[in-house]
């Protein structure tokens, strides 16, 4: 009896062990590689800097939505955050975007930063993870 016992459970944890093997997990990882930005004025109301940037998905999931930020650094040590999202960049693939962010009026920034990302990943019954 304790015999089978044994022979059940090394089975099981057998059977465990290769479908992990069968089981490939996604990981969903980007490179953000930033092309331009540029500083706009405004009569009214604050300054915007706009950047442009390239998602890349170097991940083996494909990305459903994902959320990247960006600051910028102002000459006097000042600094501001933005973000931007966007949609669906399959594996080995990148997508081109703009992130807007506002800054005080009179400011002059000096340099952008990305900072992070959220990614979520694609199921294909119409939802995200």
């Amino acid at each position: 009896m304790k015999r089978k016992y044994s022979l059940v459970v090394l089975f099981l944890v057998l059977v465990i062990f290769l479908s992990g093997c069968f089981l490939e997990m996604k990981t969903l990882q980007v490179a953000i590689v930033i092309d331009d930005w540029e500083q706009r004025s405004f009569e009214m109301g604050n300054d915007q800097v706009e950047i442009w940037y390239k998602i890349f998905n170097t991940g083996n999931g494909a990305i459903g939505k994902y959320e990247v930020w960006f600051t910028a650094y102002c000459e006097d040590g000042s600094s501001y955050e933005g973000s931007s999202t966007g949609h669906w960049i399959d594996t080995g693939y990148y997508a081109s975007n703009i992130c807007f962010v506002e800054v005080d009026k009179n400011k002059k920034v000096v340099s952008v930063e990305f900072t992070g990302w959220q990614l979520e990943a694609l199921i294909f019954d119409g939802g995200y993870l």
